[in-house]
């Protein structure tokens, strides 16, 4: 058995650049039946993402929409740095209030529950 050690390191060092994240969305969007191997591959002169690389994908997506709520999740940090404390139920309608993805705020609620 082959084993692969592959870092969260190299991962994202893989996309870092703009040209090889523009490269890796344009792929993923444009073939979404990929391979199930564990990187980028090409197969009868067709690039396609294999099974950790939609995981990549799905992630930097979702990086993306927070990038894109930045400001509404700055205000809520500074929610949680007030003195006061924060009813849960509260909480979480301000998060369903505030943000739209459904990924995001299962991250917040996850991350306050913790």
């Amino acid at each position: 058995m082959i084993t692969l050690k592959i870092s969260l390191t190299d991962i994202l060092g893989a996309i870092s650049d703009d040209k090889s994240l523009m490269l890796f969305n344009t792929i993923a969007v444009s073939y979404p039946e990929n391979d199930t191997e564990m990187r980028l591959v090409k197969r009868n002169g067709k690039y396609f993402l294999t099974s950790l690389g939609k995981i990549v994908y799905t992630a930097q997506t979702i990086i993306a929409k927070a990038l894109h709520d930045y400001w509404r999740l700055k205000a809520i940090d500074e929610l949680e740095l007030a003195e006061q404390d924060i009813p849960k139920e509260e909480y979480h309608k301000i998060i369903d209030l505030l943000i739209d993805n459904e990924k995001i705020r299962e991250g917040l609620i996850h991350k306050r529950c913790s």
